[in-house]
């Protein structure tokens, strides 16, 4: 059984959750059935992603494109558009000569950003899948072109089964996507590799204070989304109530200078010498054990990864209920959930927490076990394998026989000098306009020229 995998991420810095969730995913399949072949469609250049499928021995090819969820505020100009839909329908084209020679038994796309690899395999009809591990728009401010329904509902038209992250997210889902086609699997903690290397010195002193308080970490990509703002105000509030507290973020950052940004900021609020940027760090086990309490402070988590590696560590978490952290954190159990623009909330549970350290420690020890309890059996990857292998033999959706035809057209424009139709159709005029001047101004200016036929 031959299983392409899509993904639209080239992982230039590190593998994002949706990239480690893929490739855990992937191999606890092979682990249950060694005889399935994986192969990969994925975004070029080379990055982390395809680093991370060489260093498994796996086959992948590497393609040039966008996506149908763009990293804008505002709708692209048409010229943009035309643009990448030459690119982007290139690759689509691409992938259906790749699938006649692969033959594939079932095509599982990884992300909600790229859909060409689904395009390709309903040209051709063969049976897909999706994976869906993120919302889009509301956590990473990425902008649908077809509007949030259109491309949702459309992830629900092409696959036969799509599995998502949380119960949060299948909520989110259900909206535009037949409940029936829905599913979750918790994404897999890598317990092993955590409990192995919590006890490793740490890269960067993540407390190198004298006395730092209550110590806190939070891991993630430093960005605006996962909220270390956050943190940094809270922060400056504990430090007005008399409340010792230091933060070390342990994450890379897209955005050049945003950890001056919130260096800045902290020393606004008299706390800079409290915060300590570790940046990435392919070990983050030691940096959650340095800590009292973890934070999860973004804006909305589909799933929560950090959440999950900070419980298995045994630590109390405070988290933003928003998102799948709240289905992981049992509030006053293992933690405390807080709405994410509420710094007076996060203020008033790290106070407790620092005021009451037993409390912090009697929460982190009951943590792994509530994890396992949300995460475990049903929810996981074999039951989300279980659920792929069942749709492999079936009739997958198929696409007019027109849609390879349609997406050629991009690349036949660009082929005579132009990114759109509008463009081609001038340069037709200009061909034409050589021959005959009336149809060449008809072409040029249909308007005008046709008003002046009517005149006469």
């Amino acid at each position: 059984m031959i299983v392409s995998f899509a993904n639209h991420s080239t992982a230039p810095v590190n593998l994002g959750g949706a990239e480690r969730s893929l490739l855990r995913f992937v191999e606890d399949w092979l682990a249950i059935d060694p005889t399935m072949t994986p192969t990969f469609v994925t975004k070029a250049p080379k990055g982390k992603f395809i680093e991370a499928i060489d260093d498994r021995g796996w086959s992948y090819d590497a393609l040039r494109f966008r996506g149908w969820a763009l990293p804008s505020p505002q709708p692209a100009p048409a010229a943009e558009r035309a643009a990448f839909a030459t690119v982007d329908y290139a690759a689509v084209n691409a992938i259906i000569r790749l699938y006649e020679r692969q033959r594939p038994d079932l095509v599982v796309t990884n992300t909600l950003v790229a859909p060409w690899a689904s395009f390709a395999a309903a040209v051709l009809g063969i049976p897909q899948a999706w994976f869906v591990r993120e919302y889009g728009d509301l956590d990473h401010g990425l902008q649908f072109q077809t509007g949030r329904a259109g491309v949702l509902g459309d992830i629900g038209l092409l696959s036969g089964a799509v599995v998502t992250n949380s119960e949060a997210m299948r909520e989110h889902l259900a909206q535009y996507i037949p409940a029936d086609k829905l599913s979750v699997a918790y994404p897999t903690v890598d317990t092993e590799r955590l409990l192995a290397s919590k006890d490793e010195t740490p890269a960067v002193a993540p407390f190198p204070q004298a006395e730092p308080g209550l110590r806190i970490t939070v891991l993630g990509r430093v960005e605006e989304s996962k909220g270390q703002h956050r943190v940094v105000d809270a922060l400056g509030a504990l430090h007005e109530r008399g409340v010792a507290a230091s933060v070390c973020f342990v994450g890379s950052w897209k955005h050049p200078g945003e950890d001056q940004r919130l260096t800045e900021r902290a020393r606004a609020l008299g706390v800079a010498d409290r915060v300590v940027f570790a940046g990435e760090q392919q070990t983050p086990a030691p940096f959650i054990e340095a800590a009292d309490v973890c934070i999860t402070p973004s804006t909305i988590e589909a799933f929560g990864r950090t959440t999950a590696e900070y419980m298995t560590l045994g630590k109390a978490v405070v988290a933003t209920r928003q998102g799948g952290s709240a289905e992981l954190v049992d509030d006053g159990v293992t933690g405390v959930l807080v709405d994410a623009d509420d710094v007076t909330a996060l203020t008033d549970a790290l106070a407790t927490y620092a005021a009451e350290p037993e409390t912090a420690r009697r929460h982190g020890a009951a943590a792994p076990d509530r994890l396992a309890s949300v995460t475990g059996a049903g929810h996981d990857n074999a039951a989300a394998i279980a659920r792929l292998v069942a749709l492999v033999g079936t009739e997958g959706y198929r696409l007019p026989q027109a849609a390879r035809y349609w997406f050629e057209l991009p690349g036949a424009y660009a082929s005579l000098g132009a990114t759109s139709a509008r463009a081609a159709l001038g340069l037709l005029a200009n061909r034409v306009r050589a021959r005959s001047g009336t149809v060449g101004r008809l072409l040029d200016r249909p308007g005008v020229v046709a008003r002046k036929l009517v005149r006469r």
